[in-house]
């Protein structure tokens, strides 16, 4: 594509989206038709982010840094989105996006956090999302890598803690009934998703604290609760087990059991049981089961079981129960 470029190619249109947060003042630019404000205002660094045309605009960029002269008849079609509605943005990148290959919707996925990064940040107190070359070791609670949170939404959006069955079939059928989905329905599950993210975040802040490396048969907190494969289960097990509002409200109170008990532990205790399940995991036949698809597995079964009992269940217990 760079020696097309180079040569002269034109290329298909690159499309923006406008920072939610600025959206109306951008909308009210636009309307007063005062361009040179519009212009300065988008061109900020962070106030649009590419929503189809990525490998396109960092290949013209290192065109201009390598000191390549563009052709004046040589141009491209901007399309810049200001939306103020979230509904409608998820719409545009999940279902509207599905149709133009190769973009995979763990891709769409991907783009659509990269555009709601700060969005989630204000929603959500002291959270704080990495990118790829930000991301370190996780040393705190709240902190987790951006696209650990949208494989979590992707989860969320599938019921299933597997983003990619071996089953093709399967896979398809699971991704077509998320993409026949109205921008309503959508939007409505991205609050609920971005509601038990804040809960999810609250439990943090309690693991970080008990675990905090003092078990040495114990994963610390930072390390178990930032896991993919723990965020996974946990996000696809509360949307499976969640199909009604009754559902919703156990698994509210089955959370709010056990952050109380997180809360009313000691450090260095083992309230969840960590090191009977890392044993359970270490005992795992790795001759005949990937150990990542078993501890999803059992994880997300385990969840499901302490929402129905609605906390009441001891959550160790329940590791030990729903081992196969």
């Amino acid at each position: 594509m760079k020696d097309d470029i180079r040569a002269g190619a034109l290329l298909p249109t690159i499309t923006l989206s406008a920072a939610l947060e600025a959206a109306q003042d951008l909308k009210r630019l636009c309307q007063e038709r005062d361009f040179p404000n519009l212009v300065q205002r988008l061109t900020v660094v962070g106030g649009v982010n590419i929503l189809d045309g990525l490998q396109r605009t960092y290949i013209l960029a290192d065109l201009q840094e390598e000191g390549h002269v563009f052709a004046v008849e040589q141009t491209v079609h901007l399309e810049i989105r200001i939306e103020e509605n979230l509904d409608n943005l998820i719409y545009r990148i999940i279902v509207l996006n599905a149709g133009q290959k190769p973009m995979s919707m763990r891709h769409q996925i991907e783009v659509l956090f990269s555009a709601f990064r700060s969005t989630l940040e204000r929603t959500i107190d002291r959270l704080e999302l990495i990118s790829e070359n930000e991301e370190g070791r996780r040393t705190r609670a709240r902190r987790y890598a951006l696209d650990k949170v949208a494989t979590a939404y992707h989860t969320y959006l599938l019921k299933s803690p597997e983003v990619e069955k071996q089953n093709i079939v399967a896979q398809k059928i699971s991704e077509e009934s998320v993409l026949s989905q109205d921008e309503t329905k959508l939007g409505e599950d991205f609050a609920m998703f971005q509601h038990y993210l804040g809960q999810y975040a609250a439990l943090d802040d309690e693991i970080c604290r008990v675990y905090d490396g003092s078990i040495a048969a114990a994963p610390t907190g930072a390390a178990w609760f930032g896991n993919e494969n723990v965020m996974n289960a946990f996000f696809s097990s509360v949307s499976d087990f969640g199909s009604s509002p009754a559902r919703k409200d156990r698994i509210d109170r089955a959370l709010a059991v056990l952050l109380q008990k997180l809360q009313t532990a000691q450090v260095g205790t083992d309230p969840l049981g960590l090191v009977v399940l890392q044993r359970i995991i270490e005992g795992l036949p790795v001759r005949k089961v990937n150990v990542g698809f078993g501890t999803r597995k059992l994880l997300n079964t385990a969840f499901k079981e302490y929402f129905r009992d609605e906390g009441d269940s001891d959550i160790a217990e329940i590791w030990q129960r729903e081992a196969e």
